[in-house]
């Protein structure tokens, strides 16, 4: 999850860039709009495609075979070694919970603003288009298919704001929003999605104003009117209004000479850089290939080769977890002064599952290694190892912690 995210980061920081350094500054603005919301998608999605690879067949399924490390303790030592190992996830997945729950919840309360605002306010028709009569509202905006006034605005066709709201209505930018806004919901703590969201909004303005200006006095006129809208700041969420941003971005496009040939190589250098980074996503995804490790016909076996490298591991009847319980039961702790200690035993599991050339690799004394051995004996016959569908030797290294606490008590 860790790795995903930070795919997910870097993808979001490089679409950002492209944008920022490439595509702002032209007046391709459908385009833009497009390859905010795609890329917005393939940068979520593109750290979960794998391709699988096509290259030389090879032994990835191969297990060395290393046991878990058995822990001999008190009952109440090993709860307190596990529970601050499950502390840390499980406030984790807390904090994600929270967070997720607080935006769930900001968003459920921006929706029921337009509810409410739609119930205090007169509904008009007019030409097919919905609007929202509103005395406490100052400014215009727009969310889905309504267009909300303030009452001192009338419903008149050749006022640049209505023909701007209309604009937002019929290119459906409020799909825009609420797709970032569950993107939002599920990954809150990423910074980057706000900023998205911002430069999402302020394309969705280029776009509303462009087609409202003719000529150069119409421009004029227009850029007035957004002028006299500086102070009105009474932005809803999840809404596009007249006054967003009015910043010096959205003045200089209104001003900018459209380019073809800079907005023909902005699409091409874009398209090219963004397949490029979604293809090395992609196949970034595929595992580096192991060495060929599959038995060759032409080679004779030794029928008593012991592997260390095999395709299914030997097995304890019922799983590991079952070894552990039996191999704890029969181990006798000795006494043991000092720190708690530590035992490393190797043995091979035979064709036939029993144990054999057990050895003791590391022997802190004490008497613990021969109580390893002694506990080792008593354990059941194992399922033995497969290489590639033929039962064969198979080597075992076993680490054992006797911990001190446990060794005093007995």
């Amino acid at each position: 999850m860790l790795f995903y995210l930070i795919q997910t980061t870097l993808l979001l920081l490089f679409t950002l860039g492209l944008y920022k350094f490439i595509l702002e500054s032209t007046k391709i603005h459908v385009f833009k709009r497009y390859y905010l919301l795609f890329a917005l998608l393939a940068v979520f999605l593109l750290p979960l495609i794998k391709i699988p690879s096509t290259g030389i067949v090879t032994a990835t399924n191969t297990t060395i075979s290393h046991l878990n490390e058995v822990i001999i303790g008190v009952p109440e030592e090993s709860t307190t070694t596990i529970l601050p190992n499950l502390t840390l996830p499980y406030s984790l997945l807390f904090l994600y919970l929270t967070g997720v729950t607080f935006m769930l919840i900001r968003f459920v309360l921006a929706l029921l603003r337009f509810h409410r605002l739609q119930q205090q306010g007169t509904l008009v028709y007019d030409r097919g288009q919905r609007f929202v009569l509103v005395a406490e509202l100052e400014m215009a905006f727009t969310f889905r298919d309504t267009i909300y006034l303030p009452l001192h605005i009338p419903i008149d066709w050749s006022n640049k704001i209505i023909l701007h709201e209309y604009n937002h209505v019929k290119q459906r930018h409020s799909s825009d929003i609420l797709f970032i806004e569950i993107l939002k919901i599920l990954f809150w703590f990423q910074p980057l999605l706000y900023w998205y969201q911002k430069n999402m909004a302020l394309n969705h303005e280029f776009l509303a104003d462009d087609t409202l200006n003719t000529s150069k006095e119409e421009t004029q006129a227009y850029l007035q009117l957004l002028l006299t809208q500086t102070y009105l700041q009474q932005e809803q969420p999840l809404s596009s209004s007249f006054n967003f941003n009015l910043t010096k971005k959205r003045f200089m496009m209104l001003t900018k000479t459209n380019k073809p040939l800079q907005n023909t190589l902005a699409v091409l250098s874009t398209v090219f850089l963004f397949t490029i980074m979604g293809a090395t996503t992609v196949f970034a995804q595929d595992k580096p290939k192991s060495e060929n490790l599959s038995p060759k016909s032409t080679q004779t076996e030794d029928p008593n080769e012991v592997h260390i490298v095999v395709s299914e591991p030997a097995n304890y009847p019922g799983g590991m977890s079952a070894f552990n319980q039996d191999f704890i039961q029969n181990f006798h702790t000795p006494k043991i002064e000092g720190e708690s200690v530590r035992v490393i035993l190797m043995f091979i599991v035979e064709k036939d599952g029993s144990l054999n050339e057990v050895k003791i690799v590391k022997d802190p004394g004490f008497g613990v290694g021969e109580a390893a051995l002694a506990a080792l004996a008593k354990t059941k016959k194992w399922i033995p190892a497969k290489h590639y569908g033929k039962i064969v030797r198979s080597h075992f290294t076993l680490p054992i912690t006797v911990q001190l606490e446990a060794a005093k008590e007995a």
